[in-house]
């Protein structure tokens, strides 16, 4: 699994969830909603869409960063619904 850690994010966040709580998170749930703002959320979940994915440069890393931060529609909320998006949308 893609391990980055908060030194790789290049878009500033919010640490009000905690890394313990976000960690627990396994795949992408269809009832978690995923808060781009929230610096631990953002990281976890990149980390587990590059291991599904198989990827692994840092620069792919902050590229899915910036498209959640500045591209995902409000619409899209869920783990999976980004996971779903980002599949369809984001060209590495």
């Amino acid at each position: 699994m893609a391990n980055f850690t908060t030194t790789v994010l290049r878009h500033s966040c919010e640490w009000d969830t905690t890394e313990t709580e976000c960690m627990s998170i396994q795949g992408f749930p269809d009832t978690t909603q995923l808060n781009p703002s929230q610096g631990y959320e953002v990281l976890h979940f990149i980390n587990r869409y590059m291991h599904y994915r198989g990827w692994g440069a840092p620069s792919t890393f902050q590229d899915i960063e910036s498209v959640i931060k500045t591209r995902l529609p409000l619409g899209i909320k869920t783990h999976d619904e980004v996971k779903t998006w980002l599949d369809t949308h984001f060209k590495r």
